[in-house]
């Protein structure tokens, strides 16, 4: 015997084959949803990483080519992106292996954050020892 389709079973298969590919079509949009979502959370924080390492490299340098050094704080206004940054500036005693005293010798400390309200997040720091002979002991 022949097994034929007739007329009365073809329209419900048809539209169990609708649901089936409606049901795997919104999973996939879910899914691809989700993923378009995370890139986007992670390229936004990449970019604020940006430009906090950016201000942060700007600040050590500026107070690093100063002429004279003295132990001192500095804090610097907020960027147009929201940035906050300050330095520090301290005289360090540093001694070689013969141990002769390095004089004129600074620590500049750098910190970049961007502040949420009252909380400071994608907080950043550097240092670096810089000579300078022209400032006082």
């Amino acid at each position: 015997m022949k097994h034929t389709c007739t007329a009365s079973s073809a329209p419900g298969f048809a539209l169990l084959e609708i649901i089936l590919a409606l049901a795997l079509f919104s999973l996939v949009a879910v899914g691809m949803t989700q993923a378009i979502d995370g890139i986007a959370k992670t390229s936004n924080q990449a970019r604020q990483e940006a430009q906090v390492l950016r201000v942060l490299e700007s600040v050590l340098a500026e107070v690093a080519h100063q002429p004279e050094f003295k132990a001192t704080s500095i804090t610097f206004n907020p960027t147009a992106d929201g940035i906050d940054a300050s330095a520090t500036i301290e005289k360090v005693k540093l001694v070689t292996k013969d141990k002769v005293e390095l004089d004129h010798m600074f620590r500049i400390r750098a910190e970049a954050w961007i502040t949420d309200g009252r909380a400071r997040r994608l907080k950043r720091s550097m240092e670096t020892y810089v000579y300078s002979p022209n400032s006082p002991i």
